[in-house]
């Protein structure tokens, strides 16, 4: 008998009733579908997604939130959104007012800009059309030996080889330097109105850019733009392999 009273007592203290388990949580507090507050140790499950108080001992311990639903978590979502770019837009709006003191610094600011991408797209147009020279010459004499029956001479395969991977690469940044200046402009036009605002100023379109524009935007070209700073280099004689290019 003494040996059963013990294994009952160790049952009692390594698994305990789900009552006591309950118990142990406290009483919940609940709002039933007719808008009655209920209590109790149990939830039923249809209200397990609500927002409830959880008493012990005549006090609350503890808030369980309310299960928010799908649509009730994207809307928090878009909320959260839109503070954050409300936030942005303020700080962008006090970064200008910090930066210019007058519309006129941004359009020189934008000129300066411009200026620098100008000269890089003038530089990659001239190499682009050294190098044009120069594969049109070794093209030429590779069909010449083609045309006497010739294979044509490895030597000035490699040349046509790199001299198109010069020309591609010029292609590239030609594009690239296009697609920036286009960016800037429309950065420092969109500035321009938003700094005029911020001020009172009259709203105005900024004056077009000073100093000179691109050759190939002039006429109407749509050259490719170049990423590196500088273009590869055309080479200084017919036929001799191009410099490698950024």
């Amino acid at each position: 008998m003494r040996f059963v009273a013990i294994a009952a007592v160790l049952a009692a203290a390594l698994l305990p009733s789900a009552a006591i388990a309950e118990k142990a949580k406290g009483i919940q507090c609940w709002t039933d579908k007719n808008g009655q507050r209920m209590c109790g140790d149990r939830v039923p499950p249809e209200y397990a997604g609500q927002k409830r108080d959880v008493f012990k001992d005549g006090r609350v311990i503890d808030t369980i939130s309310a299960t928010k639903s799908a649509e009730e978590q994207e809307a928090e979502k878009r909320r959260q959104k839109e503070a954050e770019e409300h936030q942005k837009a303020a700080e962008y709006d006090r970064a200008l007012l910090e930066s210019y003191r007058s519309p006129s610094d941004i359009t020189s600011t934008r000129d300066e800009r411009l200026s620098l991408i100008d000269s890089r797209m003038q530089a990659a147009e001239k190499n682009a059309s050294d190098n044009d020279k120069s594969l049109t010459s070794l093209r030429t004499r590779a069909e010449q030996q083609t045309a006497a029956g010739k294979p044509v001479d490895e030597k000035l395969a490699k040349q046509i080889r790199q001299f198109e991977k010069s020309q591609a690469a010029n292609d590239k940044a030609l594009e690239r330097y296009r697609n920036e200046r286009e960016a800037l402009l429309a950065k420092f036009a969109k500035d321009y109105v938003r700094y005029s605002e911020l001020r009172g100023l009259p709203v105005t379109e900024p004056p077009p850019p000073k100093g000179q524009v691109a050759e190939g935007e002039k006429a109407g070209e749509t050259k490719a733009a170049p990423a590196a700073s500088t273009a590869p280099s055309a080479p200084a004689a017919q036929g001799a392999p191009p410099k490698a290019g950024g």
